[in-house]
């Protein structure tokens, strides 16, 4: 096992763009979602930017500052998964090893919730572009309508060219509503690796281990946390489990 502060760049799936989500104009009454959904979802929009801050300091190793960010997004949306995740990494660098195993267990027991957020940004984004195609093929009928009364060709020509540029942008949105839905997600095998790294410097062995084999059963290739388990292993003298 590597005692050595553990300070590389740990990098998280992207579920839904955070430009996307930011520049969407939600309009949740409209589509029958609860109040409540809409409140929390608003926070959850606020909770971006901090956490977009943070992650961009995060990459560059400026852990300090970037800790100051992601407990901002926290400070607005307790439940942000990933920014407890980062939040677990830069405490484990630290060395504070209890505020770690404190946000990495948020960050675990809130991931499903996140997924619920994921998923209300996600049904708002086709209900949009569903309103946009509406939008388009209103005016692609309108323009087709206008042409067949013009006589004048030069006329006609500039409908047209107007006609298969909305068509263009239309063949856009079809195309994107046809794309099938994000799968739901699991917890990264980079959250059950971090909870054993810090259970390790704990020395909580057992737990420990439990935590690199969630690790591994939710990814097989994790280099890392195979090589960590058979360390354990040498450690408790259970070589033949080692070798196996």
């Amino acid at each position: 096992m590597n005692k050595k502060r553990d300070k590389s760049v740990i990098r998280l799936p992207v579920f839904l763009s955070a430009a996307l989500l930011l520049s969407t104009s939600l309009s949740f009454a409209q589509k029958g979602f609860h109040m409540e959904e809409k409140k929390l979802y608003e926070k959850y929009k606020m909770a971006v930017q901090y956490f977009e801050e943070g992650k961009e300091l995060y990459n560059e190793n400026k852990f300090n500052k970037a800790e100051d960010k992601f407990e901002e997004c926290l400070k607005v949306f307790p439940q942000h998964a990933q920014a407890n995740f980062y939040l677990a990494h830069i405490n484990y660098i630290n060395n504070n090893l209890e505020n770690a195993l404190r946000y990495i267990d948020e960050a675990k027991k809130n991931f499903e919730f996140m997924n619920q957020i994921y998923a209300l940004g996600y049904e708002e984004y086709t209900s949009q572009l569903r309103a946009q195609r509406d939008v388009l093929q209103n005016r692609i009928q309108q323009y087709q309508e206008l042409e067949q009364r013009t006589s004048q060709q030069q006329e006609k020509q500039k409908i047209s060219a107007q006609i298969s540029q909305l068509q263009t942008e239309l063949g856009t949105i079809t195309s994107r509503l046809a794309e099938p839905l994000p799968e739901k997600k699991e917890v990264p095998a980079d959250y059950f690796y971090m909870h054993g790294n810090i259970n390790f410097k704990l020395k909580r062995y057992q737990e420990s281990l439990s935590q690199y084999i969630e690790a591994v059963n939710h990814n097989p290739k994790h280099e890392k946390a195979y090589n960590n388990i058979i360390n354990l292993y040498f450690m408790a003298k259970h070589y033949q489990k080692a070798w196996s």
